[in-house]
């Protein structure tokens, strides 16, 4: 379900490139995510999101994170206003998600939170997308239409068990597919190395941001008085996430196809369920069949291979003609 264009794509009259075997990639993808899950559940294992609170524990993530990434790629920041402008928007929803992520995970069970996101985010947007192509008649597998019905059932069975007070954390996750969606519409056009770029820029508006937020909800001695395992668990959940990040574009550097990233995102869906139960959360029944749906719907919007547009979106169109009309 990828917003971007592919790279690389051959000139007319010459030749295109072999595409490398997908199977190690795939597995390469894999692994990135494993790592990339193993943060969370240490913040719940250690209880460290309610004892410290969500703005706290983004904060430390995410300057530890954003100081070893920025060690590494050491992003270009002369890269441009219609960039800078794209990880402004960026930078402003993954501060928006980090913080309802996490304040929902005191409230939802983790893979309730990460499949209910998927089906408010990803799939909402496929939705759109999927009834365009019926309606276009360019559907080629007619049993895709199925999907977006399969990803609204499982919403029934995610939330079954949980209680009426655990609305607010419904709304939480809201919010971070909102998140996903402001950074689709913002990403949508870009080449892969721009969404990079701007991916990595972002995290200056981020730290700024979450700086700010904690500094208003708390006095700047806060930081004095986190425990040394808060301060340990989320240096390595920044780190983990950097690592996974790394592994991530290393695979789409070494040529990591949209469609077979695409086929393989179903796979963390599962490895939520499976990390919240790490953490001491057990989901129901209904739960597991709910989450099979959403990788059942996943799976099906993914395997119908729908085009992305070739225009960029409204919203990164207005972003583009900001300067503009600031100048006048």
């Amino acid at each position: 379900m990828g917003f971007t264009k592919e790279n690389g794509a051959a000139k007319l009259g010459e030749p295109s490139e072999a595409v490398p075997p997908q199977g190690k990639l795939a597995a390469f993808l894999v692994a990135a995510l494993v790592i990339g899950e193993t943060g969370v559940i240490l913040q719940l294992f250690f209880n460290v999101i309610k004892e410290e609170g969500p703005i706290m524990t983004s904060f430390l993530q995410t300057v530890v994170g954003t100081a070893l990434l920025w060690c590494v790629v050491r992003p270009k920041l002369n890269a441009g206003w219609p960039l800078w402008w794209r990880a402004l928007a960026v930078g402003g929803s993954s501060v928006v998600s980090l913080v309802a992520a996490r304040e929902a995970m005191t409230l939802v069970p983790y893979g309730t939170i990460t499949c209910l996101a998927f089906v408010f985010g990803p799939m909402f947007a496929m939705t759109f997308r999927i009834g365009r192509a019926a309606k276009a008649r360019t559907l080629k597998r007619k049993w895709t239409i199925a999907s977006p019905f399969l990803a609204a059932a499982s919403v029934f069975l995610l939330v079954d068990g949980l209680g009426s007070g655990d609305l607010v954390g419904f709304g939480l996750i809201g919010l971070v597919a909102l998140a996903y969606h402001v950074y689709a519409t913002t990403t949508s056009g870009l080449q892969r190395e721009d969404v990079n770029t701007v991916a990595t820029l972002a995290r200056l508006p981020t730290v700024l941001l979450l700086t700010g937020m904690l500094f208003s909800a708390e006095a700047p001695s806060a930081l004095l008085h986190v425990s040394g395992q808060a301060w340990w668990v989320c240096s390595v959940s920044g780190a983990v996430g950097v690592v996974a990040l790394l592994m991530i574009n290393a695979a789409w550097k070494r040529g990591l196809t949209v469609t077979t990233h695409a086929g393989v995102m179903p796979v963390d869906n599962g490895l939520a369920m499976v990390d919240g139960m790490l953490a001491g959360q057990f989901p129901s029944l209904a739960n597991w069949f709910g989450a099979g749906l959403v990788v059942a719907a996943e799976v099906g919007a993914t395997r119908a291979r729908i085009p992305d547009g070739d225009k960029p979106s409204k919203f990164a169109a207005f972003l583009d003609g900001l300067p503009a009309r600031i100048a006048r």
